[in-house]
């Protein structure tokens, strides 16, 4: 019988012992999570939002802004040369461009580096012309060089990622004639069939 005691003694202690070592890393996980909200990736701007102002100025001088879309709309690509899923999707993208090209609405291209340091690759002075090489490739692939298109490139986080709060690349928006998102996808061919679209152009960001 000392025994059985005993043991239930024991085996009440191991439980307690567990149940505060549970308590503690509840609390430690709750801190941890606390501690690591405020880098936590934003969420993308939803279908329904009004993307906020914003200013950018294409490399023909031309201002492009939220009232670039007033009236007819358009679509808003984000894209980068280094970025793994836009090589994968490049043939949907550039279809996608094309079938939009002629329309009444606006389409923006903006073009960002997520390793910007990379492409120096270690040497002085040779970071700039490599990603101005790499972005300039890309905007071939994309078929939209040389013709009434206009393209954005700007650092990462940059004023058109800001306001559409771009938590992903590629990133894909059909905005309405009012200033809302219609559509927010990561996948060019999940946008929906809409008339053709008129290429605004590459922005570039001063």
């Amino acid at each position: 019988m000392p025994a059985i005691v005993a043991a239930l003694v024991m085996l009440t202690a191991l439980v307690l012992l567990n149940l505060l070592l549970t308590f503690g890393v509840i609390r430690k996980l709750r801190e941890h999570a606390r501690d690591l909200a405020p880098v936590v990736p934003r969420t993308t701007l939803a279908a329904g939002a009004t993307v906020p102002d914003f200013t950018a100025t294409t490399d023909r001088g031309e201002a492009v802004s939220t009232a670039t879309f007033r009236g007819a709309g358009g679509l808003v690509a984000f894209l980068a040369p280094d970025c793994p899923a836009c090589a994968e999707q490049l043939p949907a993208v550039r279809s996608r461009l094309a079938d939009a090209a002629g329309g009444a609405g606006a389409v923006v291209v903006v073009l960002t580096r997520l390793h910007p340091d990379a492409a120096s690759g270690g040497a002085s002075g040779a970071g700039s012309g490599a990603a101005e090489a790499e972005a300039a490739a890309l905007v071939e692939e994309l078929g939209v060089a040389g013709g009434p298109a206009l393209i954005v490139h700007e650092p990462l986080d940059g004023p058109a990622q800001t306001a559409f709060q771009v938590a992903a690349f590629p990133a894909f928006y059909l905005v309405d004639g009012d200033g809302r998102v219609e559509v927010a996808t990561n996948a060019a061919a999940q946008l929906p069939a809409r008339p053709r679209l008129d290429v605004v152009g590459t922005v570039r960001v001063r």
